[in-house]
């Protein structure tokens, strides 16, 4: 039987919802016509009458959350800046929460003074100066808005104020420091494992532990408060405590550790179970897994309201629900299919999430958490004691950081192998589309494991999903060919912050343009670019073209040569001391492709489409110009029809080429819609008919420019950005009369 807790729990989870989207918090009559008859009906209902109240609870919980993230910074600079928000300049002091790399990124701060309000204030870090966790600065630049109450502050100027770290910033910087100092060049590894969920590892780390199922170790999870409570709670069980001096020293060092921590969702949620949990035992009572588990849930909404809309949140709780449910489900097989039961549930409970949001799911990591659990259950614990003595006993730290690398080690291996095992994970397009695949496949596991335990039931029921699987694929086979249209299309996907094209010839032959961004949260091509040309049969790529080396443009690019081997690969042939670059050059050699720098007048003619290259050239190539400006512009033509594809080139480029372009149907917009690209002049002399931004959602740096996209409104040019409207697909049979473009999500 199922705990009213739990249908409380989400009752107010569903209140709170509705109340953080705005929706309802103004009705008084909603809450009047829920709460009249929960009333009425309290003694007949009342599980159903609490379920209402707890409902209304967590709708006005949800409006005063709204309401407080309001009055932020930056909820504040939000409204002011409603409808041009991107050229507001605004300026705060802030305290560091972790260090700002020299370079740049994306880091954390909280407003200590300046302004009237105050919060957490997410910034993006110019290049230079680098900056301590926990140091004191003035910011000033733009504020670019994420959505309701949430965006980035572009830094344009900081200033040091306050040299000294204190607060949280400081003892995390300290730690990161200590971190270097015991294990070099993987410090970030470490940190990821044991003190920074957004820790600055390089995205192949990430994309390799992503891919064996492993992630969920990089991003301080539950698991990681797990491993130090049950050492903790060993050691002090050897030392002699007992009963509540037990519970109350676990309980300080388990709060101390997810405060350092910044409490995130998943690393709260273990805490707030773990202790429920002692503290049940502690008392003698009887322990619900999921009674604790919905007390968990509502607990930490209560906390932290936004965590509803955490993916931590929800795949460290589904997670858990998956392993809960094995324990019991599995009780009486063998031991073997016990042991594995636990990460094949959780696999297929979190599948659907992690399709949804990132596109892979990795069902080798069933097998890989077997060994990969136990080996982080004594890394984990080494790395902190490492950290801790290093302030007492540097010699001993020295010594504990040795033997804990030895299980960083292995555990990187153990992710390696798992990573490159064939079929081990599945990479699809991020979407609702993937997410409900992965949710079919968890609904029919359940449908399968759930059939009568008679033995035709089960080969029928087993047949019956063979039978559809097979009919799905025939109907995927048998789809319309493209070739019913002596067409060239082109599709600019959406990769997010960066850009990837792909263009079909009238005879089936296949150019890629750019693969998307590598990012912490993984590789646009492995994610993106490469499902969606397997989806469309293809064999083989005859020409790739890289535009320029800049990481939203080239990151997946090695993946693409991997999975396709180009025929041709151009690239503007820029010498970069780069690792990424480094590792393009490597994968063109081992793909065997031939390779040309490209270089203005260069044209490669295939199957009636003409590619010509406008840039660069050696006179550009001779300015002290940015890696944007000796990119590659290039001009593809079709009977009539042509389109320009401008990469990252700004005006520079633009007046470079002036008077040599021509008119043009359609435009790839320079550099995502930045202000430093698409001048009036460029537009009157191309005269697009449409104009194509490819550009992520929510993205740190404000693009589209407010003042670009005026700009091709007031030429007339009608605008298509892949944030709003998913993947464009232009196809042409080679006149302007029978061109068509579409836009799918």
């Amino acid at each position: 039987m199922r705990p009213p807790i739990l249908f409380l729990t989400v009752a107010f989870a569903v209140g709170l919802f509705l109340g953080e989207v705005g929706r309802g918090t103004g009705d008084g009559y909603v809450v009047v016509l829920v709460l009249l008859p929960a009333f009425l009906l309290a003694r007949r209902a009342p599980v159903g009458a609490a379920v209402g109240i707890i409902g209304v609870a967590g709708l006005l919980w949800g409006g005063a959350a709204l309401a407080e993230r309001g009055a932020t910074c930056g909820g504040r600079w939000g409204k002011e800046g409603s409808g041009k928000r991107e050229e507001y300049t605004h300026a705060a002091i802030v305290r560091l929460t972790d260090p700002a790399p020299e370079g740049g990124g994306v880091v954390e701060a909280d407003v200590v003074g300046g302004v009237r309000c105050g919060g957490a204030l997410r910034l993006r870090w110019p290049d230079h100066p680098a900056a301590r966790g926990g140091t004191t600065w003035v910011v000033a630049g733009r504020w670019a808005a994420l959505g309701e109450g949430r965006g980035v502050l572009v830094a344009r100027r900081v200033k040091l104020l306050d040299a000294v770290p204190r607060g949280r910033g400081a003892l995390r910087d300290r730690v990161m420091t200590r971190a270097r100092a015991l294990f070099g060049s993987r410090a970030p590894l470490v940190a990821a494992l044991v003190i920074a969920p957004n820790a600055p590892l390089e995205p192949e780390v990430r994309e390799r532990y992503a891919r064996s199922g492993l992630a969920h170790l990089l991003s301080i999870s539950g698991l990681h408060v797990g491993f130090l409570a049950v050492w903790l709670g060993a050691a002090l069980g050897l030392a002699g405590a007992r009963g509540s001096t037990r519970l109350w020293a676990t309980s300080a060092v388990v709060v101390g550790y997810i405060w350092l921590l910044g409490f995130p969702a998943p690393a709260t949620r273990s805490g707030v179970m773990l202790l429920l949990d002692a503290l049940a035992r502690w008392r003698q009572r009887v322990v619900a897994p999921r009674g604790v588990l919905s007390v968990t849930a509502l607990l930490l909404l209560l906390a932290d309201p936004w965590a509803l809309q955490s993916v931590g949140a929800w795949l460290s709780l589904g997670a858990v629900s998956a392993v809960i449910w094995a324990g019991r489900a599995a009780a009486a097989l063998p031991r073997l299919a016990r042991l594995v039961a636990p990460s094949v549930a959780a696999t297929l409970l979190t599948a659907p999430i992690t399709a949804l949001v990132f596109g892979t799911v990795a069902p080798i990591g069933v097998l890989a958490n077997l060994l990969a659990i136990p080996l982080a259950g004594i890394a984990v614990p080494g790395l902190v004691l490492s950290l801790l003595f290093s302030w007492v006993l540097p010699s001993f730290a020295t010594l504990l950081a040795a033997g804990s690398g030895l299980g960083l080690a292995l555990l990187d291996l153990v992710a390696g192998a798992a990573a490159a095992v064939p079929g081990g994970h599945v990479v699809t397009v991020a979407g609702w589309r993937a997410g409900l695949t992965w949710l079919g496949v968890a609904v029919v596991a359940w449908w399968l494991w759930n059939a009568p335990r008679r033995r035709w039931v089960i080969v029928g029921r087993v047949a019956c999903v063979a039978g559809v699987a097979s009919w799905m694929s025939v109907a995927t086979l048998a789809a319309p060919s493209l070739d019913a249209c002596r067409c060239v299309t082109v599709h600019f996907l959406d990769v997010g912050q960066g850009d990837a094209g792909v263009l079909r010839t009238p005879a089936g032959r296949w150019i890629v343009i750019d693969g998307g961004p590598l990012t912490p949260r993984g590789d646009a091509g492995t994610r993106v670019v490469v499902p969606f040309l397997r989806r469309m049969g293809v064999g083989r790529v005859a020409v790739l073209v890289a535009t320029h080396g800049d990481a939203d443009h080239l990151g997946g690019v090695p993946a693409v040569i991997a999975a396709f081997a180009p025929e041709l690969v151009l690239e503007p042939g820029e010498p970069l001391g780069r690792p990424l670059y480094l590792r393009f050059l490597a994968a063109v050699e081992a793909s065997g492709a031939r390779y040309r720098a490209a270089r203005a007048g260069d044209r490669i003619e295939l199957d009636g489409v003409t590619l010509e290259v406008l840039s660069p050239d050696s006179a550009l190539f001779a300015l002290p110009l940015d890696v944007n400006e000796h990119g590659v512009v290039l001009r593809v033509t079709y009977g009539d029809v042509r389109l320009l594809f401008q990469g990252d080139a700004g005006v520079p480029v633009e007046e470079h080429l002036r008077a040599r372009v021509g008119a043009v149907e359609l435009l790839k917009v320079g550099h995502h819609g930045s202000r430093t690209a698409t001048s009036d002049a460029w537009l009157t002399e191309l005269a697009p008919h449409t104009a194509v931004i490819s550009v992520g959602r929510r993205n740190t740096y404000g693009h589209p420019a407010p003042d670009v996209v005026a700009r091709l409104k007031r030429h007339g040019i009608a605008i298509l950005r892949t944030d709003r409207d998913g993947t464009i697909t232009f196809q042409t049979n080679g006149t302007r009369e029978h061109t068509d473009i579409s836009h799918q999500h």
